[in-house]
């Protein structure tokens, strides 16, 4: 195939799969009335440092409020609840427990005010009491929940938004309460992080902290902080030469960030997903601690409602311990 016609046909591909365009699988409003998971790859090794797949499943439904899920928390009792693009709320076992996808709750959480878009982009959660917060795109705002997921309370951060030049569909991309109740908001595609001290709706004031992405063009898409405290970033880049779905995912790990330091925050590439699960839009990540001491890192891809993506679910296993005095590892990631 020539230069043209490969170029030709990468953008087409981007055209198909990137959000906002126009090759969309014909969608039902209602919610699906059926929902599985099915095993698509199964236990691997993935040749990075303490890491090892333990299976991806595709996550299938029909509807509108089904698929588009850019959020993901890790239930303490080994369940996970995955936000939508569409405003919904879909919880379920994980997939290789012994309940596996014996329940799907669904609902809708979509406020009054954002019934027009209601895009969930990102997700924290407070695993003593159940509250959970989701950051909205386009009115950037930020909605808290308590676990029986009552709205409780919300704050609105487009002015902040306006000032740090978020566009509308580029806001609280990743975003992530720390054990210590911080709270990280991480743009994608910006050098500039807030965090809270504290309950951002609550009025807490925020700091800035300086980002320094490890490879260039990937964007930040979610985090969530390990039990050591390091905090782990998942990364995301349209890759239209690469493959179908044209997305390539990494993931980076670094301290906690810290505001008002002088040195910008910047984790380091632990993997690179290429080669080790299947290509997909990954945006959401969540994190379960495992009783030997490693840990279970779970992702969940956002299928854009193309026809050519599929919603996945993927079980990692890490082992922090062999990260351990090794940062620069991923030092030759950078390009």
């Amino acid at each position: 195939m020539s230069r043209k016609r490969r170029v030709g046909a990468a953008i087409a591909l981007l055209i198909a799969c990137t959000p906002g365009n126009i090759l969309y699988s014909e969608v039902r409003s209602e919610p699906p009335e059926t929902v599985g998971l099915t095993l698509v790859a199964g236990a691997s090794e993935t040749g990075a440092t303490g890491w090892e797949v333990a299976g991806v499943w595709e996550f299938s439904g029909e509807g509108l409020l089904f698929g588009g899920f850019s959020a993901l928390v890790a239930l303490p009792d080994y369940r996970l609840m995955a936000f939508s693009d569409r405003g919904a709320r879909f919880t379920f076992d994980e997939p290789d427990s012994d309940g596996s996808c014996r329940e799907v709750v669904h609902q809708s959480l979509v406020p009054e005010r954002l019934r027009d878009v209601p895009d969930i982009e990102s997700a924290a959660y407070d695993p003593a009491t159940g509250t959970y917060w989701l950051a909205f795109e386009n009115d950037h705002s930020i909605d808290r929940f308590t676990a029986d997921h009552s709205p409780a309370g919300l704050r609105d951060i487009d002015e902040t938004a306006s000032r740090l030049n978020w566009s509308n569909n580029s806001g609280a991309e990743a975003f992530t309460r720390l054990a210590d109740g911080r709270f990280v908001i991480l743009p994608e595609g910006k050098r500039t992080g807030l965090i809270y001290p504290s309950d951002p709706v609550e009025g807490a004031d925020h700091a800035q902290f300086g980002y320094l992405p490890p490879v260039r063009g990937h964007g930040a898409t979610d985090m969530a902080q390990l039990p050591d405290g390091r905090v782990l970033l998942l990364l995301r880049n349209l890759d239209p030469l690469g493959g179908i779905p044209p997305f390539a995912s990494k993931i980076a790990i670094g301290p906690a960030p810290v505001a008002g330091e002088e040195q910008a925050w910047a984790p380091q590439i632990t993997i690179d997903l290429a080669g080790v699960v299947p290509r997909e839009n990954y945006e959401g990540i969540a994190i379960r601690p495992l009783a030997d001491g490693r840990v279970a890192v779970w992702l969940v891809s956002d299928d854009n409602l193309s026809i050519m993506q599929r919603t996945l679910v993927v079980k990692l296993i890490l082992d922090p311990a062999m990260l351990e005095n090794k940062p620069d590892k991923a030092k030759g990631a950078r390009k």
